[in-house]
């Protein structure tokens, strides 16, 4: 019986962080509606930028199938499954900056960036029965009667958006509010945005299936690299409420893509030759945030919040591999594009608004 070595996480439940977005939004809805006070000064800052670490966690949604069996019995045994590819935490970044314009109407550009995404799936069997999964295992010299298999999954995501922003600032404390927070001593102000624009977010993948021989010699190895790009009209909503030295803010922002698939895909043995193919398609965006913000100049303020960023319609690696034995033009050039990526995860950084 080969020892395998899983590498599994799971995603956090949304479902609290959801309703808190939403709750701020609707907080901030309301508050918006209310003039400010006569007599009284408040504080409505026009510029405002981000600069944050991101630790995010993923779960991808591929085809449930072996990528690499032990054969010899009455039927293969599954030793390694493109579910076990599961890369851990991702490390990024993310950066917004935004002019919310003299009446209102401004405007705001960001980027999201999640790096080096790895994870490893590793099996030994001790015996030459370790094989590629399907007829592929079967008919290819290199990728059968193998002592072990390994298999290697890296993953990156870019993301650009720019959006107009409609601005609504309630004006700050007012003790006649029929609002609680706007009666509340400290209170400095709370605001609504309203956003629509256009987001770009790619994905770059690469996965390799290895098959070790009995001799130990150099695995034989299968290569795909996929690329997704998607592009996106996108609208969103953001709410915040502001006090003394600290501060709550949410958003929730989606977007409709277009997506342009490719994937790429090679073998260090000649049963196969490289090939590629491309494919356009439908896909989605969507994002939300809850933060929370303590302020410890005028400008200056510690983020620290939760995040969930969901992409579909796109080309997952690990989604490519045709373990087919056919060798013809057509073979290893079908285009899966049905994956998505789920992550969630926490921020950290700094903001500043003047």
């Amino acid at each position: 019986m080969p020892a395998r070595r899983p590498a599994s996480l799971r995603p956090v439940r949304v479902v609290p962080v959801l309703r808190a977005v939403v709750l701020v939004a609707m907080a901030g809805l309301g508050s918006a509606a209310v003039e400010p006070a006569v007599g009284e000064t408040v504080r409505d800052e026009r510029f405002y930028g981000t600069a944050e670490a991101l630790f995010w966690q993923r779960n991808n949604a591929t085809d449930a199938r072996p990528i690499a069996v032990a054969a010899g019995g009455a039927t293969d045994e599954t030793v390694l499954s493109s579910r076990g590819l599961l890369p851990p935490i991702g490390v990024g970044t993310r950066v917004l900056f935004g002019d919310y314009g003299r009446e209102g109407m401004g405007w705001e550009v960001g980027y999201l960036g999640l790096y080096d995404m790895q994870t490893r799936d590793v099996v030994v069997g001790g015996r030459p029965t370790i094989q590629a999964a399907g007829p592929l295992g079967y008919a290819a010299a290199g990728f059968n009667n193998g002592i072990g298999a390994g298999a290697d999954y890296d993953s990156e995501i870019n993301s650009i958006e720019a959006n107009a922003v409609f601005h609504r600032f309630d004006g700050g404390f007012d003790r006649s509010s029929r609002y609680p927070w706007q009666r509340c001593s400290g209170y400095e102000g709370g605001s609504l945005d309203w956003l629509a624009g256009f987001r770009w977010a790619g994905l770059e993948e690469t996965a390799r299936l290895g098959v070790q021989p009995e001799d130990a010699s150099v695995p034989s190895l299968y290569i795909v690299d996929a690329t997704s790009n998607l592009f996106a009209g996108q609208t969103g909503v953001r709410g915040r409420m502001a006090f003394e030295n600290w501060a709550l803010e949410g958003w929730m922002k989606v977007g409709v893509a277009g997506t342009m698939l490719s994937q790429s895909q090679s073998m260090t043995t000649d049963y196969r030759s490289p090939r590629s193919s491309d494919l356009a398609g439908m896909g989605m965006i969507a994002d939300m945030n809850l933060s929370a913000i303590w302020r410890f100049t005028d400008s200056l303020g510690l983020r620290v919040g939760y995040n969930v960023f969901w992409l579909t319609g796109v080309a997952l690696a690990p989604d490519q591999w045709d373990f087919s034995a056919a060798t013809g033009a057509g073979a290893g050039t079908g285009i899966r594009g049905t994956g998505s990526v789920f992550l969630n995860g926490v921020n950290v950084g700094l903001e500043g608004r003047w």
